[in-house]
């Protein structure tokens, strides 16, 4: 069962989770393959000893309920695991529901799990509908809510949530031991005490309290090296009080990096925004709600101490599914062809109405 650990300041918490972490299971799996995708022409430099490329996916998944979308969310939850699996890092947005699907499907390749639930079993209606899937071991998971939500998004707990990752460790199933249903890694409970929430990781729940020794296995070559990973889903609109809510959200959200990042390397936050750092955008209504979106983006940058990290695939500059990042070379920023659907009702149409956006790193 979960360890409810004492609640612990997100900085000091790292030397409990590393004890815990190091006690378990982790090794090295097969390098996945990877998809021809349109890439940005940054130059890919000699890579150094102990660096470590690394692919993180970001999607707007349109799980919405079904009235609210195509009513065909369950079939187009089924089939979007085997579009994302090669990646490292998977983080979703609005996965509101049948998040489950993409969850279990993805437990043998990324066990490494973390999600914004809501803060209250009433209220609001849906969670934040954000998803982390990784296959490195997750130490610590952040959480935020975001105080100002307007229009639809009150009805949407939305906010930010962040991982601490150990690049030195991938997993690899044991199929001599438990079911892979029954072996899954843990994290103990979070606390609703503030806008902000830490948990950290425990190992895993093996269903079995016997002593058997545990395996661990370094990378040849690669020393531990963590990276601090956020995903969120930012307020949507063009009037007046969304503008609003958006920049409080950007001064949150920046802060809220910034205060539990401010030691780390390496730092990456991705999501839909809903905002970017040029005025040209498919997205604007017009110049003045493109000029307030700059400016809430600017906001963001400034707070949370991050760059943008420039698109150069023509057409996507102005892209609001983006990613910033600090302490991280960025090889290229790649949009892959949204899949279709291949069964249900939506059968022959796109599984998402967002692109996706692939951002590969060395660290």
């Amino acid at each position: 069962m979960p360890l409810d650990l004492p609640t612990a300041n997100t900085h000091t918490i790292a030397s409990a989770a590393a004890y815990y972490y190091h006690n378990y299971y982790y090794a090295q799996l097969p390098p996945a393959a990877t998809p021809t995708m349109h890439q940005n022409t940054t130059t890919q430099r000699t890579r150094q000893i102990g660096e470590r490329e690394i692919s993180i996916l970001l999607w707007n998944t349109w799980l919405l309920p079904g009235p609210l979308s195509d009513n065909n969310t369950h079939a187009r939850a089924a089939e979007i695991p085997s579009h994302i699996s090669s990646h490292d890092i998977i983080l979703l947005n609005e996965a509101f529901t049948c998040k489950s699907i993409i969850i279990d499907a993805l437990r043998s390749s990324h066990p490494y799990v973390a999600t914004l639930p809501r803060r209250c079993w009433l209220w609001p209606i849906f969670d934040s509908g954000l998803v982390v899937l990784s296959r490195y071991a997750i130490l610590e998971v952040r959480r935020t809510w975001f105080g100002s939500r307007k229009k639809w998004d009150f009805f949407a707990g939305k906010g930010g949530v962040g991982v601490r990752i150990d690049l030195s460790r991938r997993y690899r199933p044991d199929t001599n031991r438990t079911s892979e249903s029954n072996r899954r890694p843990i994290l103990s409970s979070y606390s609703d005490d503030g806008d902000d929430g830490a948990t950290d990781f425990t190992g895993y729940d093996d269903g079995d309290d016997g002593d058997e020794e545990e395996e661990e296995e370094e990378e040849e070559g690669y020393m531990p090296k963590t990276i601090d990973i956020y995903n969120t889903h930012m307020q949507a609109g063009n009037s007046k009080s969304e503008h609003s809510a958006r920049h409080k959200q950007s001064v949150q959200l920046g802060q809220f990096i910034a205060q539990n990042s401010f030691r780390a390397s390496a730092v990456i936050l991705g999501g839909d925004l809903n905002m970017g750092p040029i005025l040209e955008s498919v997205h604007y209504a017009d110049d003045m709600d493109a000029k307030e979106r700059v400016k809430a983006y600017s906001t963001l940058r400034e707070r949370s101490g991050l760059e943008d990290v420039k698109v150069l695939v023509e057409g996507k500059g102005g892209d609001i599914n983006r990613f910033l990042s600090r302490g991280v070379r960025v090889v290229s920023v790649e949009y892959p062809d949204v899949p279709v659907a291949k069964q249900g009702k939506g059968k022959g149409k796109k599984l998402s109405d967002s692109d996706i956006v692939v951002l590969r790193v060395v660290v």
